[in-house]
């Protein structure tokens, strides 16, 4: 019996793949009109020769019909006064007047909650601290927090 690869004959291994940088040069492909690729690389200043010279500032558009219409509906815009911003007087503010009888009031209710217990040293303690972490927590969120209403 011989001994055969049911498989079949192993495969040769395969040549081993060579890496290389890309080329370094560009492909040029749109060259100027008129150049060949015998005239050499391009070159930024040969662009800007072939581009022509700068316009200058006193060939701005001349003046016609229209720049007299806008003109014209400008001037009749500004005898309306409809370019005439007027800001509504500011009304008072209500932040003052609120904080202040919250404040109050929440430090009066904290202290009538005190009092109306058994006075001892707990209460007490326990009274002030509530009004301290009331007034506290009442001074950021109205002046820190929100915004004038």
């Amino acid at each position: 019996m011989r001994n055969e690869d049911p498989l079949g004959p192993p495969e040769p291994e395969p040549p081993p793949r060579t890496f290389q940088f890309k080329p370094t040069e560009f492909e040029v492909s749109n060259r100027p009109a008129g150049a060949t690729p015998a005239d050499g690389p391009i070159d930024v200043r040969q662009l800007n020769r072939l581009a022509g010279p700068p316009p200058s500032p006193a060939a701005a558009p001349a003046e016609n019909e229209v720049h007299a219409i806008l003109r014209a509906n400008l001037a009749r815009a500004q005898a309306k006064g409809e370019h005439a911003v007027v800001l509504p007087p500011r009304r008072p503010s209500r932040r003052k007047r609120d904080f202040w009888l919250l404040f109050i009031g929440g430090n009066l209710l904290a202290a009538g909650a005190v009092g109306g217990l058994h006075r001892n040293v707990v209460t007490v303690v326990f009274g002030f601290s509530a009004m301290v972490f009331f007034s506290l927590g009442l001074i950021w969120v109205m002046w820190f927090v929100m915004d004038d209403y």
